[in-house]
């Protein structure tokens, strides 16, 4: 696989490497442009730096400072996706803007490295990442129902980078198969290009058609939080990094796929899902018998991108696909039951509101 064919594929975002910025020097963007005065602790991401900013008071701050690949008009569009969510809807546990001094959401500075990055600075929401909680029915079911919240919230949210292109939008998903050279493993390779082909039969001819909006497009298990005391409590939906304009199938889909997480029953995971979403928002019966092929799609992206990134920057090869044997073995559970009747489970989930 060559890199022109995968760049076919890949947003520039995930062809740059996510250069840290030194913590001196987030410690002084902090206090120069936002008046906080605090030590920078680095946390690693998949493409931005980003740095826990802790006061002496220990009061805790985001610093997100963006990959220089990343579009402006895109910085913005996420940083007023959360000013809109906010506002549309404050009982939405996510992440609020700290304005600049100059009351700039967020702003654009030149590094060290000559490379020009946004910043964006947050409050830094409390809880446990879902992926290390008990998981239940219940809170499988919250989560549904807040991600029908953040639909409803963001269905009103318009902006004109909204269309841009990104790597982990599905309407692209197509371009996968220029990734699975990555694979040598015959056996696994066909096993994905299975998903391709049925993506592509049966979503690729209506996704015009779907109803679409602004998505958060990432509601996986390390952007929900939960309280660790009570994991049945979201406490906080962070990294609205991936948003585009999108079928809402692809939201719910996503979200599906995570949910599946280590479950034995992984497709009674994702109708929780569904059960909680029915409770805020409606899916057609068109969509709701897309949901498996666009979850399983998901999955097949897990696997296809993070090994090419690995190929990419070897020496993050093992951080890049620490997932990946995991997501192996939900494909393999799901192989176990047959798709028809999944599909059938999916659709008695959606008439349970």
């Amino acid at each position: 696989m060559t890199k022109t064919a995968a760049s076919r594929v890949l947003g520039a975002e995930l062809e740059t490497g996510a250069v840290a910025v030194p913590p001196d020097q987030a410690e002084m963007i902090a206090r120069e442009h936002y008046g906080l005065v605090g030590r920078a602790e680095w946390l690693w991401g998949e493409k931005d730096s980003n740095y826990r900013l802790t006061l002496e008071d220990g009061t805790a701050y985001l610093l997100k400072i963006l990959n220089p690949a990343e579009d402006p008009q895109v910085t913005a569009m996420h940083s007023q996706a959360l000013l809109h969510v906010e506002a549309r809807d404050p009982g939405i546990p996510v992440q609020r803007i700290i304005k600049t001094r100059e009351g700039a959401a967020d702003f654009r500075f030149v590094a060290d490295d000559g490379g020009e990055r946004g910043v964006r600075m947050v409050t830094f929401v409390p809880g446990m990442a879902q992926r290390t909680s008990p998981h239940s029915t219940l809170q499988r079911q919250k989560i549904g129902a807040l991600l029908g919240r953040m639909q409803k919230a963001l269905k009103s949210f318009v902006h004109e980078a909204a269309s841009h292109r990104i790597t982990w939008d599905m309407k692209h998903a197509m371009g996968m198969r220029d990734l699975m050279p990555a694979f040598t493993d015959i056996s696994q390779r066909t096993r994905l290009e299975k998903v391709i082909d049925d993506f592509e039969r049966e979503i690729v001819p209506v996704m015009a058609s779907l109803p679409s909006q602004v998505i958060h497009n990432d509601f996986n298990m390390e952007n929900i939080l939960v309280d660790p005391d009570r994991p049945d409590e979201i406490t906080g939906i962070i990294d609205f990094g991936d948003m585009v304009h999108a079928p809402v199938l692809f939201d719910v889909g996503v979200a599906a796929a995570y949910q599946i997480g280590s479950e034995p029953d992984p497709v009674e995971a994702m109708c929780d899902l569904i059960r909680g979403y029915r409770s805020e928002c409606t899916l057609s019966d068109t969509e709701i018998d897309l949901v498996y092929t666009a979850a399983v799609m998901r999955l097949v992206m897990r696997l296809a991108i993070p090994q090419w990134r690995a190929k990419l920057f070897p020496e993050d090869a093992e951080r890049l696909t620490i997932r990946s044997a995991s997501v192996w073995e939900q494909l393999a559970r799901l192989d176990a039951i047959p798709k028809h009747k999944a599909i059938e489970r999916l659709r008695a989930a959606n008439r349970q509101g």
